[in-house]
């Protein structure tokens, strides 16, 4: 199995890992909401009194999941188990009054709202600790490349730096691609230009081919997967710094190559 294979089922499996922790942070929210309903009920407290409790499960479910729509349909979870557990009739939805209507609606709205904006927060955060632990891994590129002793050793050295940042397949070809296998990529280094995903040429292909080169020389093509959607902007300046330093390094390893095999 190949690296790329490797890696694309490595987050195939974090994908699924994800999902379910979130289904859980979910279900122990929603029951922990509902319990203190009961609770409430128990004792003879006015129920609405949980109403607090119900908006900070979906600051938490915001926060400890992937998107906000986990908040948002906890909390029409909430308000449709407490109209049809907790107000009578029970079993049955209802809505008693005017009042109850505007209540219930003004909390769904609050719950909404909430949950968008504790989630933006949320990826905020996220996409600074991204950042942190890009600068860190590029520290990590600059000395894979430093080592490495042939050019084909930093093409392998930055595609897999590539694919793991990415979270996408990448492929570093050196020299010319096989263009009976992705006449896009034939295309990517004959014309010097992106191609494939995205681009004019060959739209339909599920990769986008960048050339590798500088000044006018193409070294080879860098092919990343977007079947699952094309690159964001931020992505782009990350990967044309990558390609930059692996040129630097390929351009050092062959003079190193031709010193070693001269006379």
């Amino acid at each position: 199995m190949t690296d790329n294979a490797r890696i694309r089922r490595a987050w195939a499996s974090v994908k699924a890992q994800l999902i379910m922790r979130n289904i859980i942070v979910f279900v122990i929210l929603y029951a922990t909401g509902l319990a203190a309903v009961w609770g409430l009920s128990l004792i003879g407290v006015s129920t609405l009194v949980v109403f607090p409790v119900f908006v900070l499960g979906v600051l938490i479910a915001s926060l400890e999941t992937d998107s906000g729509v986990w908040g948002a349909a906890l909390g029409i979870g909430y308000l449709l188990s407490y109209d049809l557990l907790f107000t009578e009739p029970v079993f049955a939805l209802k809505v008693l009054s005017h009042t109850d209507l505007v209540a219930l609606g003004l909390f769904l709205v609050i719950s909404l709202i909430m949950g968008v904006i504790t989630h933006r927060m949320s990826r905020q955060v996220q996409a600074a600790e991204r950042t942190e632990a890009a600068l860190s891994r590029l520290n990590q590129l600059s000395i894979g490349l430093l080592e490495s002793a042939t050019p084909q050793e930093a093409c392998e050295v930055a595609q897999a730096f590539l694919a793991r940042t990415l979270r996408r397949t990448v492929t570093i070809s050196l020299g010319q691609p096989d263009a009976e296998r992705s006449p896009a990529a034939g295309q990517c280094y004959e014309q010097h230009c992106p191609t494939g995903h995205g681009t004019s040429e060959a739209p339909d292909d599920p990769e986008k081919h960048l050339p590798l080169g500088m000044k006018g020389r193409i070294l080879g093509v860098v092919s990343i997967d977007c079947a699952d959607g094309d690159l964001d902007k931020a992505s782009m300046p990350l990967i044309t710094s990558v390609a930059a330093q692996t040129i630097v390094a390929i351009e050092r390893n062959r003079q190193d190559q031709h010193l070693e095999e001269a006379p």
